[in-house]
Order: structure tokens, then C-alpha cells, then sequence
């Protein structure tokens, strides 16, 4: 069992509640003259520092993730943070979900810099690859309607070119490149482990089994029973395709706030969660801008709003019990969890909202002192009894290092 530390990084120097009722959304057209970057200059180190943090206190990995144009999330280069990342820690894998492929013109640059960050990182990387959200397309001014395709391609030569020796050329629907040849080559053999992250899209969990990558679920607002449903997918995929399902193979993403008695942990996530719901606000803005024509089928994209709508308030799953309170309370609840889906990753939000470097600090050091070792021996144990041929490396969806 795998557990890894999620970050957003989020601009913290808003009033969010202003803004909001200013320009009504978070995402896209927030006026950026709203970010002081002294305050954001502030918020990095911050977030530097929990990423050290998790590396001594014993977490598997840190995770990153690409969003543009938003104060809800401030990567819109994650690799560059990867990067920065790579510096500040010894031993945790450093994940990026992901790199939107179909925004860039290629995906070469994708192939080039996570190599890079394999090298600097001695061989710790996890290259994850998305679809891209709605508001992406939207900053890009890119027709999100071959998104899919486009990424299906953009992933079949992100993986060609790293496994095939250059120079070779590609001759796609989507791209045409007379050489590829990517240099520097990665550390791990013949790649970093791969991951597909989704938000539940059957097509997308039917392609990781089909193709033996790893899918990550980064929809952190869906409810139990939904993630429940797509693992379960995800196992009957793998065995059609003649595949023994991997625990490995499958990730999950929630927020999690560890406190010394359950109330206080309710009420501490409370008041700082309702800051990262107002940025949130983008998912519901003008259809124009958040929901393209063309990049969900309107019945995944009614679903994906009444969730949005429901979902980022001060709880972190209604109708769920959330993730938040003692060691004893978190841990009890979250080995229920991985079991209904026996997966074998988690990854884990401690930042959410406005919370502060210390109580995030505290939340993370608590979890790795008290829940980890628990909720990792109990899992590990069900899992063996369950798939006892079950991969045991860390490198589970990759290679080994050179």
C-alpha cells in the first residue's frame, strides 16, 4: 500500500468571498491583478516545505497537478515544480497528474522534461497524463471535441518514444514529426511509471486495463459508491483482457484532515475548505468558458455539475463519512474505504482551502506517525490475502532504474 501527499497549491491571498460575488467565478477570467506575488512567492515555500515534510516523515510520494489561469491551483507548469521538488527531497516518488497532453503542440516537451525530472530526481518519478479540464480548452482556445483522440495518440507516441530507440518518425491523425528523439533518456527503464488520471470516464478506465496502465482517480468530490463502481470496472476490464488485476495498478484521491479529537477537525477543515470551494466556483461559470461544447457528453456533464454544486462545501463528501478527526477515527474509516476498493494508492489532499502551513503540517506529521503505519499493515495484509501474486515494487507501472 502506497500513500502520497496531493497538493493544489492554491493562492492564499484572496478574499475569496469578494471575489467571488465581484466576478462570480475562480477560474479563467478572475482578474489576475488580484495576486500579490509576494503572497504567492510566500505560498510556494509553504507548499516546498510540506513537500520535505512528507519526504522525512515517511509518505511514498508527493503528487502535482496542472491547472492555468485560476488561483485554485498555481501550477500551470507542474514539471517546473517537479523540478523544484526533485531538490528538496531524498526518497519519495515525485508524481505529476498530469501533464494535459492534447494543450500542448506536442508531446514532446511532456516526454523531454519528465525525463529530465527522472534524472534529476535520481529515478523517482511518476508521469501522469490527462485530458485536460474544460477551463484548459478554454485558456487555450483549443476545440476540446478530438481531445480524447488527440490524447490517445499523444500517449501511444509519449510511450513509443520512450521505448523505442530515435530517431524515428511519426506520422498521426493529430501530429507529424519527421524526427523523435528524445534527449535526455529517462532514468528508470524503459520509462517512469505511467498513469492515466480520470474522473471516472468508462472509456478512459476500459483503455488503462487495455493498455496496462496505471488510472489514477483524481475526482476528489464524487462519492464512495461512484469510485466504488469504477474499481470494480476497472478489475472486470483487467480480466477480460487477460490480465490479473493489479491493486497497484489503481489510485484514489480525497482529503484527509487529522486532528486531536474528531471536532476539532471538522471545524478546523470547516473553515478553511469553504475558501477553496468559492475558487471552485469556476465549475460552475458560464458554459462557454467551463463546459465546451464537445468536451463531455451531456449526461457525464449533468452528473459532473450537480456533484461540483454539492460537493465542495465544508464537508468533504456529503452523504459520506468525510475523512477527518482522530488517528483512530481517520484510519478506521479510510482502511473501509480501500477496502471496498481494493486499490493499493492513495493519495492524500492535506491542503485545502486556506488551512494554514502549521495545521497542515500537523494534520500530515499526525497521519504518518499514527494512521499510516496502521492503515498500511491492515491493507497490505488484505491485499495479499486477496491477490497474492500482487505486484510488491514501488515501480509497479513502469521500469527499474538504470
Amino acid at each position: 500500500m502506497r500513500f502520497f501527499t496531493f497538493h493544489y497549491m492554491p493562492y492564499q491571498g484572496l478574499d475569496a468571498v469578494q471575489a467571488i460575488e465581484d466576478y462570480g467565478v475562480g477560474w479563467c477570467t478572475l482578474p489576475n491583478s488580484m495576486c500579490d506575488p509576494a503572497v504567492m512567492a510566500s505560498n510556494y515555500q509553504d507548499y516546498l516545505d510540506q513537500a520535505a515534510l512528507a519526504d522525512e516523515a515517511g509518505f511514498d510520494g508527493v503528487t502535482l497537478n496542472e491547472h492555468h489561469q485560476t488561483p485554485f491551483g498555481t501550477m500551470p507548469n507542474p514539471n517546473v515544480m517537479a523540478a523544484a521538488v526533485a531538490q528538496r527531497t531524498k526518497r519519495a516518488r515525485i508524481a505529476v497528474f498530469g501533464n494535459a497532453l492534447p494543450l500542448r503542440a506536442t508531446p514532446m516537451s511532456s516526454i523531454e522534461e519528465y525525463s529530465m525530472i527522472d534524472l534529476l530526481s535520481n529515478g523517482r518519478l511518476e508521469a501522469g497524463f490527462v485530458v485536460g479540464g474544460g477551463p484548459e480548452y478554454y485558456n487555450f482556445a483549443m476545440s476540446p471535441t478530438s481531445a480524447r483522440d488527440r490524447f490517445a495518440e499523444a500517449l501511444s507516441l509519449a510511450r513509443r518514444a520512450w521505448s523505442e530507440p530515435g530517431p524515428f518518425r511519426w506520422d498521426g491523425e493529430y501530429y507529424q514529426l519527421d524526427c523523435v528523439n528524445p534527449w535526455p533518456r529517462s532514468l528508470q527503464d524503459p520509462h517512469p511509471p505511467i498513469w492515466v488520471c480520470g474522473v471516472g470516464s468508462p472509456s478512459t478506465l476500459e483503455m488503462c486495463a487495455r493498455e496496462n496502465l496505471g488510472y489514477m482517480g483524481v475526482n476528489a468530490s464524487q462519492g464512495h459508491v461512484d469510485f466504488v463502481g469504477q474499481c470494480e470496472f476497472f478489475r472486470n476490464a483487467a480480466v477480460e483482457y487477460g490480465r490479473q488485476y493489479d491493486p497497484a495498478r489503481v489510485g484514489w484521491l480525497t482529503h484527509i484532515h487529522v486532528a486531536p479529537n474528531d471536532d476539532q477537525a471538522l471545524e478546523e477543515f470547516g473553515a478553511h475548505a469553504a475558501y477553496g470551494g468559492l475558487l471552485t466556483r469556476g465549475f460552475g461559470g458560464p458554459a462557454k468558458t467551463f463546459y465546451p461544447p464537445g468536451h463531455m457528453p451531456p449526461d457525464r456533464l449533468a452528473k459532473w455539475e450537480r456533484q461540483i454544486r454539492e460537493n465542495y462545501t465544508a464537508k468533504a463528501m456529503p452523504g459520506d463519512p468525510p475523512l477527518m478527526g482522530t488517528p483512530d477515527t481517520v484510519a478506521e474509516r479510510l482502511i473501509a474505504r480501500l477496502k471496498d476498493y481494493k486499490i493499493g494508492n492513495v493519495v492524500m489532499a492535506f491542503q485545502w482551502g486556506s488551512m494554514p502551513h502549521d495545521m497542515v503540517s500537523r494534520s500530515m506529521t499526525m497521519f504518518a506517525e499514527e494512521v499510516m503505519p496502521r492503515v498500511r499493515a491492515e491493507m497490505d495484509r488484505y491485499l495479499d490475502e486477496l491477490y497474492p501474486d500482487r505486484t510488491q515494487s514501488e515501480l509497479a507501472s513502469g521500469g527499474a532504474v538504470k
